[in-house]
């Protein structure tokens, strides 16, 4: 399935809402933005509940975040995947901006990743970050309502730039595509027959989640049929040629 269908294509639809704690969306910072960011200075760290699942020596980062809910029509046309905590990123001065609570904001002919601002403490306001690039807007669902996608890659927006340069002196340029996105939620009430639906103790549990063994790879991203299995996500020495 692909985001962003127009009308036409997604006549009655049906919509969903997406459980929160059920399900992570995993955030990658590629080896040229974790470069530009240690020539800065500057340090990543994870806003709770986020949290970092890379190994120290690893050339990328990568974050996992926890769903928080959301809404979705399966055909694409408009919704949206929440997630909770962040990523918090301090300069040599002691300066902070943090980027809260991140959305994957889905529309006809738009698809992208927002965040809240907080600059030294104070919430300056929602902004898109990255946009999703063409062609990395497909999504599955199987028969339990269990929805994933491969990586996406992302491109720094116009505003996050600005944000980056204006209070990190951190210069990106606009459009590079220097983060990856990976989606894994689930559908509420997708199977009617689904009596145990209450009982998602163990969706949360994220603590596979360091075993991304093929996700060092990024020519074939489509293969992740064993990312749930996150043991060992410390095997991702090939990622640095990404």
């Amino acid at each position: 399935i692909v985001w962003g269908l127009t009308a036409a294509d997604a006549d009655a639809a049906p919509v969903y809402q997406v459980k929160g704690q059920a399900g992570k969306g995993g955030l990658l910072l590629k080896r040229e933005l974790v470069v530009a960011i240690n020539a800065a200075g500057i340090e990543v760290r994870p806003v709770g509940p986020a949290k970092c699942i890379a190994t120290p020596e690893a050339p990328y980062l990568r974050y996992s975040l926890p769903v928080s809910g959301g809404v979705l029509d399966l055909a694409g046309v408009v919704g949206e995947i929440n997630h909770s905590g962040g990523l918090e990123l301090r300069a040599l001065d002691g300066t902070e901006v943090r980027l809260h609570n991140l959305v994957l904001e889905v529309g006809v002919e738009k698809l992208e990743l927002t965040g809240v601002i907080e600059v030294r403490g104070d919430i300056t306001g929602r902004l898109p970050l990255f946009s999703v690039a063409a062609g990395d807007g497909g999504f599955d669902v199987d028969s339990d309502g269990l929805l994933t996608t491969g990586y996406m890659t992302l491109a720094l927006t116009q505003q996050a730039s600005d944000l980056l340069n204006t209070e990190l002196a951190l210069f990106i340029p606009v459009g590079d595509e220097v983060v990856k996105l990976r989606e894994q939620s689930r559908l509420r009430d997708f199977d009617e027959d689904d009596s145990d639906d209450s009982d998602d103790s163990d969706d949360s549990d994220d603590s596979d989640d360091s075993d991304d063994s093929d996700d060092s790879d990024d020519s074939d991203d489509s293969d992740d049929s064993d990312d749930s299995d996150d043991s060992d996500d410390s095997d991702d020495s090939d990622d640095s040629d990404d």
